[in-house]
């Protein structure tokens, strides 16, 4: 049986993080998954015009995806993380949790939304 953890928000970034370059969304991603012990190995990004970013970590255990509004001030998350191997449930609450506050500058996730799917 496997299990996955599903975590969304849209999020009200910094203005800092609004304004990132896509490298530094990338790096922000990479960190986050590699403090909670997750393994980054393919990442694809997309800047969009007038502005705008997309980027997109492919997990072994699954994927977590960026997307920047800097116009709106606005930001999208969405992790899914897979329990294949090992329970990953801690991992994918805890990269909530620093994606939230890296994002944000808060540890308020009230905006999250989570479901857990077994099958």
């Amino acid at each position: 049986m496997i299990r996955s953890h599903h975590f969304a928000a849209i999020l009200k970034p910094t203005a800092a993080i609004a304004n990132s370059t896509t490298a530094d969304l990338v790096q922000l991603l990479k960190n986050a998954v590699q403090a909670v012990g997750l393994v980054s190995v393919s990442e694809a990004t997309a800047t969009f015009t007038p502005h705008g970013v997309s980027a997109v970590l492919i997990l072994a255990e699954s994927h977590v995806a960026l997307h920047i509004w800097p116009e709106r001030r606005r930001a999208t998350v969405d992790i899914h993380i897979c329990d294949y191997q090992q329970d990953n449930g801690p991992k994918a609450e805890k990269l909530a949790a620093l994606l939230a506050e890296a994002i944000t500058g808060s540890h308020d996730r009230t905006r999250w939304s989570q479901v857990t799917i077994v099958g």
